[in-house]
């Protein structure tokens, strides 16, 4: 039987520099499975619902941040994420910054995941087999200061655009106009330098997104944005 949700997982860094602690995000990918039979009509039939995402680090692990969503367990039980529903076809994404302990050489085990969820209301929770990840630890001086992968930098910040603009609507409710705009025109001119270095479209659309919304003259702030990481096309890295 398909599994109702599809996830994928992408290191920022391919080795890791054994010989001091380093930092490392995780770009977690989950997409809905198309359900059998589906018409083009049905595309955006809820795939899975209450999707939540356990996961237990190792102890030379530690989380330092999340992008894309908010824990809402962290300790002997190990991390959960409430994830919600995912559409047919949608691709939904979150990051996790880790801070690693220096390590001998060699492939390490990081992480384990687990993924449960409902296809409907009221039914008995699906769960996805245990999954591990590791991470190869390298004594190459090379990988001191080896460039991140571009795809996870890309959807951290337009995950990070999300969080700014939640960040923007508060400050605007409480009469602070200038302020909110600020924020917005800040990570705009961040993604707009990434995106001209970069060439990517979806970087220029999000950043081209909040340059229109803290122009307005009015209200600057759309109260219903839609994540550029989840809307039609941003699926494609």
């Amino acid at each position: 039987m398909q599994a109702s949700i599809q996830p994928a997982y992408t290191w920022s860094h391919d080795y890791i520099f054994s010989g001091k602690s380093q930092k490392v995000v995780l770009l977690i990918e989950w997409r809905g499975a198309a359900q059998p039979g589906m018409g083009r009509k049905k595309s955006q039939k809820l795939a899975a619902r209450d999707i939540e995402l356990r996961i237990w680090l190792e102890p030379h692990v530690s989380l330092t941040d999340v992008h894309g969503c908010r824990p809402a367990e962290c300790g002997d039980q190990g991390l959960l994420l409430p994830l919600g529903a995912i559409r047919s076809g949608q691709s939904k994404y979150i990051a996790l910054v880790f801070s690693l302990d220096s390590l001998a050489a060699g492939r390490h085990e990081m992480l384990w995941l687990q993924w449960r969820y409902r296809q409907r209301p009221g039914e008995r929770g699906r769960e996805l087999p245990v999954q591990k990840l590791s991470l190869e630890y390298s004594c190459h001086t090379g990988y001191i200061d080896a460039a991140s992968s571009f795809y996870v930098e890309k959807r951290v910040e337009l995950l990070k655009a999300e969080k700014t603009i939640t960040e923007a609507l508060l400050v605007y409710s409480e009469g602070q106009q200038t302020l909110a705009k600020e924020k917005l025109r800040r990570h705009a001119d961040n993604l707009l330098l990434m995106a001209t270095r970069s060439g990517d479209p979806d970087l220029l659309r999000e950043a081209e997104s909040l340059y229109i919304q803290c122009e307005g003259k009015s209200d600057p702030i759309e109260k219903e944005q839609t994540p550029a990481c989840e809307r039609p096309g941003a699926a494609e890295g």
